[in-house]
């Protein structure tokens, strides 16, 4: 009972979160049931009295129920088609509702409660489980087969009362004894209980069976789904897998997986014929005692041959509606269990406190920045990456951070735009902690280029105005500050054009030409704060040379930190930080760090040879 309660909570919620998306979705379901019954025990009593009255010789009012049947068919035939057809568009709308769900979820978290491993598995699982059984359509299907079914039994279990309980006119022998109201219940009575008994112990024994072999192939559908989708549906994974000559083993790695769920299948084929096979024994034996005694009900003229058909079709509905019942809760046990990890990734809450606060809106672009004694360490990780920082930003500097790799240079810009928070410590902006400040107001005040930046398939000019209104006097401007107009220019639909070839015909580019895009979307946000991860990591020495060029152009008025291992870089530059084992080592202006013989001078002499 507490698994079956466990169950129906998670079924309505999600019924609600669907009634919530669309109020019409499920009355019109609920309509589409209460018209298919009308439709079948309208046929049954029409049926049994036009047969009734044919045999009587009374065929005007035979005809009249003819006439009665044609129309109701016609009419809730049509209803049900309507219906149909108009939720039809509803089934895939709550469809593509659940992956819109996902998506503005995880949009909601913030970045390193999205990191968590445990979150990303909740979203895999719900995509995963999703694809392959189905999700909300399929879960309000169930439950209104569940519902129908549950009327079908109601009435037609009435209308088998009513055959129990209609007397014999011979009542003479054994068939006259069999006939006799209270035999008639107590034979019903037992058919049902064996049915319900035989059916309670086959859904048992096959229920465990199928959740074992259905949490288990999840994994292997995973691995498959990397594989066909990540790699095999990447066309820029081709260059390493001809390269490194991988196809065969790649091959051998998606054999092994495809046997095994191959296996999967066949194992939950084997059960689900098993039990669909335990199910009609049941059935069978059930719908032959019901026949057995509406016939006996019509021999000793305890009704008429009329309605023969009519309890034959009750005792029909009842054994189906049973079974349904049975075959329903059993997928939506199936899909409930499943979608209890897709509401705990909805209940998933964030790891940073929500601020409130509004950022002030400065025309003058003077907002200060301070780190004030941050330590901080990774989710699962004891290591600290940062050791106590403590530093202001120049309000309009051009801040240079350097340090050899794995020092805390992309960690400390990470802390700044609030993408994780200090384990010890605080960020503040004008004097106030950056954890008071509503997350996207603080947000909206960083241009990033990230060291691992992401292009999507989408046009070009999207990819720089990020979700920003178009503008592209706006967009030419930062296309020729990042050195990427010329090569804009060059292409047949310039701004229009599509990056990659995922969806459109789009063009394939550089790493240095998406380089200079990315730079190009920092710049077009215009925002007081830029911040620039090795901006030049996939230039050549002519494009690098081009872009410092234009460096004080792209970063004037605003406050700007420059991220590169490139030491040439911190000669543009007032500012220069020396990150080593996640401390500030050393702070000044190029002349007074090269000057102090420290780690910044160890690197810039161990680089001076390739740019002096």
């Amino acid at each position: 009972m507490r698994d079956l309660v466990s169950i129906h909570k998670i079924g309505f919620r999600l019924l609600r979160k669907i009634h919530q998306v669309d109020s019409l979705i499920i009355p019109l379901h609920l309509l589409n049931v209460c018209f298919s019954l009308v439709r079948v025990y309208a046929g049954l009593f029409l049926t049994a009295g036009m047969i009734d009255d044919l045999l009587a010789g009374d065929y005007a009012k035979a005809a009249g129920l003819a006439i009665a049947l044609l129309f109701t068919e016609l009419s809730a035939g049509t209803v049900i088609h309507l219906i149909k057809r108009k939720t039809k568009g509803y089934d895939h709308k709550i469809w593509l509702i659940f992956y819109v769900w996902l998506r503005e979820k995880a949009f909601s978290l913030d970045y390193e409660t999205m990191e968590r491993q445990e979150v990303s598995e909740k979203i895999l699982f719900s995509e995963r489980t999703a694809d392959m059984h189905g999700s909300l359509g399929v879960m309000l299907y169930h439950y209104c087969n569940i519902l129908e079914a549950l009327l079908n039994v109601l009435l037609s279990f009435f209308l088998v009362i009513g055959l129990c309980l209609a007397r014999p006119q011979k009542a003479a022998g054994p068939l006259g004894a069999l006939a006799l109201p209270a035999l008639s219940l107590i034979l019903f009575a037992a058919v049902l209980a064996g049915m319900a008994l035989c059916s309670f112990g086959v859904f048992r024994r096959f229920a465990s069976k199928q959740m074992e072999i259905f949490t288990s192939h999840t994994g292997v559908e995973n691995k498959l789904s990397y594989l066909l989708g990540q790699i095999y549906g990447n066309s820029r994974t081709g260059k390493i897998i001809r390269i490194y000559d991988m196809a065969q083993m790649l091959l051998e790695n998606t054999g092994r997986e495809q046997k095994q769920s191959i296996s999967y299948f066949e194992r939950m084929c084997d059960v689900g014929r098993q039990e669909g096979d335990a199910n009609k024994a049941t059935s069978s034996v059930f719908m032959v005692c019901s026949y057995l005694l509406v016939a006996v009900k019509t021999v000793t003229g305890a009704i008429t041959v009329g309605a023969f058909t009519r309890y034959a079709g009750a005792m029909n509905q009842f054994g189906n509606a049973c079974f349904t019942i049975i075959e329903s809760h059993g997928r939506l046990r199936e899909i409930c269990t499943y979608m209890q990890e897709f509401l705990a990734f909805l209940d998933t809450e964030n790891l940073h406190a929500k601020g409130s606060i509004p950022v002030e809106k400065r025309m003058d672009g003077e907002y200060e920045l301070a780190f004030e004694h941050v330590s901080f360490h990774y989710p699962g990780s004891d290591i600290m990456v940062l050791k106590d920082v403590n530093c202001k930003l120049n309000i309009k500097g051009k801040l240079a951070v350097v340090g050899r790799n794995g020092a805390g240079k992309t960690t400390f810009i990470k802390l700044l735009c609030r993408l994780y928070e200090p384990t010890q410590g605080r960020i503040t902006l004008n004097g106030v902690d950056i954890r008071k400040y509503d997350e996207e107001e603080y947000r909206s005040l960083f241009g990033v280029v990230f060291q691992d930046f992401k292009l999507f398939a989408f046009p070009l000019w999207e990819n720089v105005t990020a979700g920003f209104p178009r503008c592209g006097e706006r967009i030419w401007q930062a296309l020729r500050q990042a050195d990427a107009d010329q090569m804009v220019e060059k292409m047949e639909k310039k701004l229009d054009t599509w990056l990659y070839k995922d969806y459109e015909d789009g063009v394939e580019i550089s790493g240095g030409e998406a380089q200079k895009l990315a730079l190009a979307r920092a710049l077009y946000k215009d925002a007081p704060v830029v911040i620039l991860d090795e901006p030049t990591a996939a230039l050549d020495p002519r494009a690098e040379a081009e872009i410092y060029a234009r460096f004080n152009e792209m970063v004037e008025g605003r406050t700007s930190i420059y991220i590169s291992h490139r030491m040439s870089s911190c000669r543009f530059c007032d500012d220069i930080l020396v990150f080593e084992d996640g401390r500030i080592a050393q702070r000044g202006s190029h002349e007074e760090l090269a000057a102090a013989k420290g780690s910044y001078a160890g690197m810039w002499e161990s680089q001076a040879k390739y740019y002096a």
